[in-house]
C-alpha cells in the first residue's frame, strides 16, 4: 500500500469515526425516526367511552387510508392518564382540552404539538364560533335564572385538568365574584366528565354545572335530554377549540404529513363526514401551539383561586 494509500484510508476511518460520534451527541430530533407499525391515538373523556368510541372511527379510519398503519384507540379514564401515556410514549396522538394540552406540552419537555383542530358547528346549545364556551347550567324547569341565585347550592364541574369544566369558572367567574368558588357555593364536587356533570343536574345531584357548550349538544343527539332540559345562566368569553396534538418525536416528518393531510380533508371521504357529523363538526383546520397562550396565562392565576 502507497503512503498516499495509506493517509487515504485513515482520512476515511477517521471521517466514519467522526460520523457515528457526531451522531451520539446529535438531538432526537436530527436522527432518524424509526415510525411505529401501530399508532395510538388517546382522547380525552369528554363522555362515555362507548359514544367518544363512535364518534372517532372516521378519524382512525382515515389516518389507516392515508398511512398504511394499524391505529389503536385509547380511551384514558382520566384527563392527567392520557397526559401521561403520551408523556411515556404510549400514545402518539393525544385529542386535548386546552389546558390539558398545556399540561401534556409541560410534562413532555416539550415533545407534544399540537396541529389540528375541529372545527365544531352550531347546535341546540352552541352557536357556531371558531372556539367555545364555558356554561354554567341549571335545570330549566329550577328558579335559578342567573348566577346570584345559586350562591350557596351544589357546583358540579368535570374533571381538574378539564379547561371549560374546571379552570375557565375557577378563574372568569371566580374573577367576576371577585370570590373562589369553593366560598361562593355551599358545596363543589367533580363528576368526572361533562356528561354526567350534566346528569349531575338532571338527577338532583347538583343544582348547577360546569361544562363546555358542544358536550351539550352531544347529548342532545344521543338523547341523553333534551334541547330545553337546561338553562344557560352564564357564558364564558370565547377558549380555542380543542387540538389534536403528536409526540413530534415519535413520527417521521413523513408519516405526520400524512397524518397532517388525512385530517385537514377529512371531509372527501364518507368515514370522516361521518366523523364530522357525529362531533358536530364542518371541519378540521391547522393549528399552533401559540393558540393556546391565552389560557397559559389564565392557568397563571389559577393558584388564586383554588
Amino acid at each position: 500500500m502507497t503512503v498516499f494509500s495509506r493517509i487515504h484510508w485513515r482520512a476515511v476511518n477517521l471521517i466514519a469515526i467522526g460520523g457515528i460520534a457526531l451522531s451520539l451527541i446529535l438531538p432526537g430530533s436530527a436522527r432518524a425516526v424509526e415510525d411505529p407499525e401501530v399508532i395510538a391515538i388517546g382522547v380525552i373523556p369528554f363522555e362515555e367511552m362507548q359514544l367518544t368510541h363512535e364518534k372517532f372511527q372516521g378519524v382512525v379510519k382515515v389516518i389507516e387510508k392515508a398511512t398504511g398503519k394499524k391505529v389503536e384507540w385509547h380511551f384514558p379514564t382520566s384527563y392527567a392518564s392520557l397526559i401521561e401515556a403520551q408523556r411515556r410514549g404510549f400514545i402518539h396522538i393525544g385529542y386535548y382540552g386546552p389546558k390539558s394540552y398545556i399540561k401534556a406540552v409541560e410534562v413532555s419537555g416539550g415533545k407534544v404539538e399540537a396541529f389540528a383542530q375541529a372545527m365544531w358547528a352550531g347546535g341546540p346549545y352552541r352557536e357556531k364560533k371558531a372556539g367555545y364556551h364555558s356554561y354554567l347550567i341549571v335545570k330549566a324547569d329550577s328558579p335559578y335564572k342567573k348566577v346570584a341565585d345559586v350562591k350557596g347550592k351544589t357546583l358540579a364541574l368535570t374533571g381538574a385538568s378539564s379547561t371549560s369544566g374546571s379552570l375557565i369558572p375557577k378563574v372568569e367567574l371566580g374573577q367576576q365574584l371577585n370570590m373562589k368558588l369553593s366560598e361562593y357555593f355551599g358545596n363543589v364536587f367533580y363528576a368526572g366528565g361533562h356528561t354526567a356533570a350534566s346528569l349531575a343536574v338532571l338527577e338532583g345531584k347538583a343544582d348547577v354545572a360546569a361544562v363546555a357548550d358542544v358536550t351539550l349538544d352531544w347529548s342532545v343527539d344521543k338523547k341523553k335530554f333534551d334541547a330545553k332540559t337546561f338553562r344557560i345562566i352564564w357564558k364564558s368569553s370565547l377558549l380555542p377549540l380543542d387540538p389534536f396534538a403528536w409526540r413530534k418525536d415519535l413520527l417521521s416528518d413523513g408519516l405526520k404529513e400524512k397524518i397532517r393531510s388525512a385530517l385537514l380533508n377529512i371531509h372527501e371521504s364518507e368515514d370522516g363526514r361521518e366523523f364530522l357529523k357525529k362531533t358536530r363538526s364542518d371541519s378540521i383546520e391547522p393549528v399552533s401551539d401559540s393558540n393556546y397562550d391565552g389560557i397559559r396565562n389564565v392557568e397563571k392565576e389559577l393558584k388564586k383561586w383554588e
